[in-house]
């Protein structure tokens, strides 16, 4: 009887390491050399957005869509590795 108890507690515990939960994605794509959707957002902020619209991950580019402080539309395209400018 022991030595089933003992088998189930060994289950128990390597069941948990199998559950444990992953790294986040912002995590895992700044070790791969590519910025995070919050990271684009706050550069598009720096560039003058005050309002994200729509944001999407395109051919190596963050591609933002948003307003302006004056409310006119602003387009914003990033270089997804290092967060540079490109429109």
């Amino acid at each position: 009887m022991k030595l089933l108890a003992a088998a189930f507690s060994a289950a128990l515990m390597a069941g948990g390491a199998l559950a444990a939960p992953k790294d986040p994605p912002e995590t895992k794509s700044a070790t791969v050399g590519k910025i995070s959707e919050a990271q684009a957002r706050i550069i598009a902020f720096g560039h003058g957005l005050v309002h994200v619209e729509e944001i999407s991950l395109l051919d190596g580019r963050w591609e933002i869509a948003g307003r302006d402080p004056s409310g006119d539309e602003l387009l914003i395209d990033l270089n997804a590795g290092d967060g540079s400018l490109l429109r």
